[in-house]
């Protein structure tokens, strides 16, 4: 709702964007507002005759669809790839008995306390840590490391730098630091009442939290009624993403595809600029996904030309 207002009153003061083509794109949780937005936009227009979005397209990465099926893919993940026992992820199956891609429901689940410890068991054992707080941060990239530098090196003047397989993993640090500096704060007209504090993240101490309700429901119905609506569809997941696992995520595209009656069209690699790009699914002619080699959770993090490729395509 507050993303529509924005939109509304954003045409209200520059009109001339009304008529430009709208393309909607977001990562991670975005896998429930952006298709949330899209579709509402898309309804607007059959109850409107002064105002019309021309929307043309949505493009997902590393979405969180189902949210039950998607933590289930991790410890398959984790199984596949030998990270964990495979008694362990037999284990943490056992508890989610009835929930399977033609079985689901969007109520949240109360797990109990000794499934939880069984996950939490699982997660530092992928990652060979004693805590679950050091595994979460170890998930949204399988096979790299978290930036272990301070904001405070970069405040003072020293190069953080952290770069494995030619990844930058203090990006999010220098966003951060280059968020805080008062000559970018006035060029953005931000902190105009010339707060203190550094700049961070809105989910670090604003208090902006998920909806547990929200997260739990099913997103596949809404992006049905995109693509009923002949508006394309394209998600991409980084093969390294151990936070919203490609596994899961192209199971959920395959169901989706199949409530459609979309037939497979393309199964093939791609390449860019002579790089290996990952592997491609196309069903039909609007619904498409992507995986991208080498990619973690944020596929534009660590594989920015492969990510800029799917955009312009």
């Amino acid at each position: 709702d507050d993303l529509v207002v924005f939109i509304l009153k954003w045409f209200q003061k520059y009109p001339i964007f009304k008529f430009r083509d709208l393309y909607f794109g977001g990562t991670s949780y975005a896998g429930h507002f952006v298709p949330n937005l899209a579709y509402t936009l898309l309804q607007c227009n059959t109850e409107s005759k002064s105002l019309r979005f021309n929307v043309k397209g949505v493009v997902l990465g590393d979405p969180l669809l189902r949210y039950k099926l998607d933590i289930l893919a991790e410890y398959e993940l984790y199984a596949s790839k030998g990270m964990i026992p495979k008694k362990l992820y037999k284990q943490i199956l056992k508890h989610f008995n009835g929930n399977d891609e033609d079985n689901y429901y969007d109520n949240p689940t109360q797990w109990s306390e000794a499934f939880q410890q069984a996950m939490n068991k699982a997660e530092m054992i992928a990652f060979n840590v004693s805590s679950v707080v050091e595994a979460k941060q170890r998930q949204f990239d399988l096979f790299r490391t978290p930036c272990d530098g301070k904001f405070e090196d970069l405040y003072s003047g020293k190069e953080v730098t952290k770069i494995i397989n030619e990844v930058d993993m203090c990006i999010p640090l220098r966003a951060d630091f280059y968020f805080t500096l008062p000559e970018v704060q006035k060029a953005f007209h931000g902190n105009r009442t010339n707060l203190s504090y550094q700049y961070t993240g809105c989910f670090e101490k604003s208090g902006l939290n998920y909806s547990l309700a929200d997260k739990h429901i099913d997103m596949l119905p809404i992006l049905k009624q995109i693509l009923e609506q002949s508006v394309p569809i394209t998600i991409f997941s980084g093969e390294d993403d151990g936070a919203v696992p490609m596994i899961g995520t192209l199971r959920h595209v395959k169901k989706l595809a199949n409530d459609m009656n979309f037939n497979l069209t393309k199964n093939e690699a791609w390449n860019h600029e002579n790089k290996e790009g990952g592997w491609l699914y196309k069903f039909g002619d609007s619904l498409t996904f992507m995986s991208v080699k080498g990619a973690n959770h944020h596929v534009p993090f660590s594989k920015p030309s492969q990510a800029l490729y799917i955009f312009t395509n």
